[in-house]
């Protein structure tokens, strides 16, 4: 994988995605209340596949963690990866966990 580094842009509401002095994805989302809405990620065609898109997940779901939030994720990737990563399951949006796996 290229090495790139994640940075969060709060003012901007989202993470970016950066090669060197290069913008190469980002992770769009919206601040609700005590809800992240991750609705939008974008990596370069050129940089796709090389699992720019799942470390924005993974910066992104590790922040909302640490601020105490929940999330939603309307962004089908998003969505996907927290499906395929369980341990970030218990911070989906309270309406959005399914019955049999509530508290």
């Amino acid at each position: 994988m290229t090495n790139v580094a994640v940075v969060h842009h709060p003012a901007e509401s989202r993470f970016i995605a950066m090669s060197g002095e290069d913008e190469v994805g980002r992770l769009d989302y919206t601040l609700n209340g005590g809800t992240v809405d991750l609705h939008h990620t974008e990596v370069d065609t050129a940089m796709r596949h090389q699992g720019i898109a799942g470390r924005l997940a993974e910066e992104a779901l590790r922040e909302i963690r640490a601020q105490k939030l929940h999330v939603r994720p309307s962004c089908p990737f998003v969505r996907a990866y927290i499906d395929r990563n369980e341990e970030h399951q218990s911070l989906l949006e309270p309406s959005l966990v399914p019955e049999d796996e509530g508290p």
